[in-house]
């Protein structure tokens, strides 16, 4: 978020940083991402500094949910026995085989993803591209690279090295023919220990969606264009596999691991999205790979610069943000935000009595404000705020449910701050580069904290519903 003199919120910083893309062209060692996922840092993120606690917490102030795993922070439950459980979804019955054809030699033990990835695109190519059929890539220009390999296939005459692959995973059209490359050494093997087999095969399915976008002839669109459709494809082949229950798309924790391995590969923060090598903030490839989940490839067709435009996040700093990293201090920022959201929900609740959020109210989310960014205190407050609608309404605050609706109304209340929605355009208060990653981060710390009573895949639908009220305002969050 900013403020018109700055803004309120900014990057996570202090993590590893990969350079490894899902890049277009041949190779493109120049891209980097930020892994999201390596740990969070002990250091506070810049610009946050620690506060005076601020006013007392008032009497009928209820708690948080806050993550356990920050230091003397409770484990606030979500189960609610007045909640249903989630259930899953029961897998479809294809009772026909899926055919499989010869695996890749060299794609080490990936071969069988690499044919489960072309047989789904032999069934649905027609329905991406409009028509034609999808052509098989030559085995042996599909290539899993170790550090010994030595003789490596060519691209446009010229013999790919090592290190041109090292944390990298491409697809590229080539005088030689399409290819397909990894680096099987570091990159997925750093994916397989941190996202079990989903993460690899998320890899192969998106560079895969680029071969698909090769033979279509569709790649005369902006790059984070190109890159979020290949995200919505893979995210289609994620549900093709979910319904016939193949490894590792055969249980729910896979797509929680899904949405983990997609923010990994998010752009650094305060990149801009015309940027010739942009991918998309973690926020912006969640989306798309939920997009291509759950409508298939005939919605991922549709991707293009006018489609997208409304929704992407991706945002770069102002000069005030890259001096401050992007974040205002824990009581700035509470001070600021508490009247926006204030004013927001109030239009959701006939005679809304009004709630002022104190420090001391959210003194259990300081470490995540530091080591996140100041947008997992703005999830909070949102969340707060979505609590107390409910409680306005009537509905029940407690439980997995509740916890689901007060996400989507969060979604509602941070989209006007990047573009005008029914009328509300803050001229105080404004979306900052990595906003929403910081969200979709904190979720994740949220569930994590929860996991004894939420179900495997509850990290996906909640992250869902997050865009749900983000991409369609308050109207798709049930209020009634």
């Amino acid at each position: 978020m900013s403020t018109p003199q700055g803004p309120i919120r900014g990057r996570l910083v202090s993590l590893l940083v990969v350079t490894a893309v899902f890049a277009v062209g041949c190779v493109n060692p120049e891209s980097g991402v930020i892994d999201a996922t390596a740990g969070l840092p002990e250091t506070p993120a810049v610009g946050v500094e620690a506060d005076n606690p601020g006013a007392q917490t008032p009497a009928e102030a209820n708690p948080l949910p806050a993550p356990s795993n920050v230091p003397d922070a409770p484990v606030p439950s979500l189960d609610d026995p007045s909640m249903p459980p989630v259930e899953e979804t029961p897998a479809l019955d294809f009772p026909e085989p899926i055919l499989i054809t010869e695996e890749p030699p060299d794609a080490g033990v990936w071969g069988e993803t690499v044919v489960l990835v072309e047989a789904f695109w032999g069934e649905n190519f027609a329905a991406f591209a409009g028509s034609g059929a999808y052509r098989p890539l030559d085995r042996d220009r599909i290539v899993a690279v170790d550090d010994n390999d030595s003789d490596l296939p060519a691209c446009d005459r010229s013999r790919l090295s090592v290190s041109d692959i090292e944390q990298n995973a491409f697809a590229a059209v080539c005088r030689e023919g399409q290819l397909v490359a990894w680096d099987d050494d570091d990159l997925f093997v750093d994916l397989f220990e941190r996202f079990g087999a989903t993460g690899p095969a998320i890899v192969i399915a998106h560079e895969f969606g680029h071969v698909s976008q090769f033979q279509a002839g569709v790649l005369n669109q902006a790059t984070v264009v190109i890159e979020q459709q290949a995200d919505c494809l893979a995210g289609a082949f994620a549900r093709w596999m979910d319904d016939r229950q193949i490894v590792p798309f055969d249980n729910a924790a896979a797509l929680d691991a899904a949405v983990g391995s997609t923010i990994s590969f998010r752009d650094r923060p305060g990149s801009s999205a015309a940027d010739p090598n942009a991918h998309g903030s973690g926020f912006d490839r969640v989306r798309a790979f939920q997009d291509g989940f759950e409508s298939g490839v005939e919605f991922c067709a549709f991707y293009d610069v006018g489609f997208l435009s409304g929704q992407l996040t991706e945002i770069t700093f102002t000069e005030n943000d890259r001096q401050t990293g992007g974040n205002l201090a824990f009581v700035e920022l509470i001070d600021l935000v508490n009247p926006y959201f204030d004013d927001v929900f109030g239009r959701l609740v006939d005679d809304w009595p009004g709630l002022v959020l104190a420090p001391a109210d959210l003194d259990e989310w300081r470490a995540l404000h530091s080591q996140i960014g100041d947008n997992a205190t703005g999830l909070a407050m949102a969340l707060e705020f979505g609590a107390e609608a409910q409680r306005q309404l009537g509905l029940s605050d407690g439980g997995v449910g509740a916890f689901l609706q007060q996400t989507c109304l969060a979604g509602a209340a941070f989209r006007p701050l990047i573009s005008t929605i029914d009328g509300l355009t803050p001229d105080s208060l404004s979306l900052s580069a990595g906003d929403m990653d910081e969200a979709v981060l904190t979720l994740s710390r949220i569930v994590e904290s929860n996991q004894d009573v939420l179900a495997d895949g509850f990290l996906f639908e909640v992250v869902d519903e997050l865009r749900t009220g983000f991409t369609d305002g308050f109207e798709a969050c049930g209020l009634g």
